[in-house]
């Protein structure tokens, strides 16, 4: 006789979906916190952009401890530790919940920037943790978590990118442009950072000894910071004022005082020194008022306009101070259509009227440019426009056009296609101007 027990096996059922998701999350969670020194990831938000390393060290609380050598806010990025979760949708996924370097560069750009502070994973390889960025549908970023040596921690270059901010600050300036030097030939680049990108633009050569006989230069490519170096994504070479230049990486070292001559007497600022490791050459980076491309602007319009908040004294917006002195300062605008038959040349102010009208208060102006340098040869007296009924307070408004323009010494900065910065070393006053789209 045959028995059969009507006794369930459970060991022949499948686990519940719920069991099995819950499962896969431990089992990434284990891996996330199982190497001893965390992990190390080269971070690449976009194809064009350079590169960042980051040390990331989870533990079994949820807490993430990220390392980089981003160095914006004052080194908030340094040395963070936030809360990480793992969910699981489509797929499991990562995500660092707090504010963080991720959540920084996503931000860039009004959020267009392809950062991102959510991950998916996508599987194990070779001892690697292979994750994709979670909504960049179409150029997905991938992002490879490699254990960490007990050393990694030297490839981070705080130093470096501290360094490379005080020479930022050095001129309370929104744009920064570089003089590289060689120090065993008569040879100088003039170059661009764009920090949050990681890339480097070489915009002009000349003689280190001045800016004669120099030669234009459009090449950019992305950077990473590892130590004291700066890697490129691509080497820049070529033949540069006779001379046969290839460039891979930069090594720079040792932060010292420099000076520029300008108003009159020098301007404390600051040097890194360093060398090529390609051609063994020494060189210097320090802050330059040198840009060739600030000129630029003759060419990208013929409006441009400054919000009063967007006028500093020595990098602190000026704006509060400019609608008390000035009532109903809107912005300040700069009208440069030099069309020879019929030239219109003129700088001020913008103000709305307590009647809701708006009149403009313009000086014209004749201008004198040598390369980025500008100064202005004024009409003696203001032209309104619109509503003329109006009295303004032209002994005010003088007060912002003298002090852009202090010395003769208003130095253009290209910031963007379509954003220039007027500077003027004699006071540390800056004027960010606009060209409408």
């Amino acid at each position: 006789m045959l028995y059969v027990s009507c006794q369930e096996d459970n060991s022949v059922f499948e686990k519940s979906a719920d069991q099995r998701v819950a499962e896969a999350i431990d089992s990434l969670k284990s891996k996330l916190i199982a190497p001893p020194n965390g992990w190390v990831l080269q971070y690449r938000p976009e194809q064009a952009s350079g590169s960042f390393i980051v040390l990331l060290k989870f533990d079994e609380d949820n807490n993430v401890n990220i390392r980089t050598d981003f160095g914006v806010n004052d080194g908030e990025f340094y040395d963070q530790t936030i809360t990480y979760r793992i969910d699981n949708s489509l797929g499991l996924e990562l995500i660092l919940e707090n504010y963080s370097f991720f959540s920084y560069l996503f931000e860039q750009e009004d959020a267009t920037y392809l950062a991102e502070y959510e991950f998916n994973y996508v599987n194990e390889t070779n001892g690697a943790l292979i994750f994709r960025s979670k909504t960049d549908y179409s150029s997905p970023t991938t992002l490879v978590f490699q254990p960490a040596a007990e050393n990694d921690e030297n490839m981070l270059g705080i130093t470096l990118a501290s360094n490379l901010n005080t020479l930022a600050d050095n001129l309370d300036k929104v744009t920064s442009v570089f003089k590289l030097s060689y120090t065993n030939k008569d040879l100088a680049f003039y170059i661009s950072f764009d920090e949050f990108r990681r890339t480097i633009n070489f915009n002009y050569a000349g003689p280190a000894s001045g800016l004669g006989n120099g030669q234009s230069l459009n090449f950019s490519t992305g950077y990473l910071i590892q130590g004291d170096s700066m890697i490129f994504n691509t080497p820049f070479s070529g033949n540069i004022l006779g001379q046969q230049v290839s460039i891979s990486s930069i090594q720079l070292n040792e932060l010292t005082n420099s000076s520029l001559d300008a108003c009159g007497e020098p301007i404390v600022i600051n040097s890194i020194k360093g060398m090529i490791p390609s051609s063994n050459d020494a060189v210097a980076l320090e802050t330059t008022l040198f840009d060739p491309t600030g000129a630029d602007f003759q060419e990208a319009s013929n409006f441009f306009y400054s919000p009063v908040q967007l006028i500093f004294n020595n990098g602190t917006s000026a704006g509060e101070q400019i609608e008390q002195d000035i009532t109903g300062a809107l912005d300040m605008q700069l009208y440069y259509d030099d069309n020879l038959e019929d030239p219109f040349l003129a700088l001020g102010f913008r103000i709305q009227n307590d009647n809701a009208t708006n009149t403009w208060a313009l000086r014209d102006f004749s201008p004198v440019i040598v390369g980025n340098q500008i100064q202005f040869e004024f009409a003696p007296n203001y032209t309104l426009y619109g509503d003329t009924t109006v009295t303004v307070d032209e002994e005010k408004m003088n007060i912002y056009l003298n002090t852009l323009t202090e010395g003769g010494s208003t130095y253009i900065f290209k910031f963007s296609e379509t954003i220039f910065e007027f500077y003027n070393p004699c006071n540390g006053w800056s004027f960010v101007f606009i060209a409408p789209n």
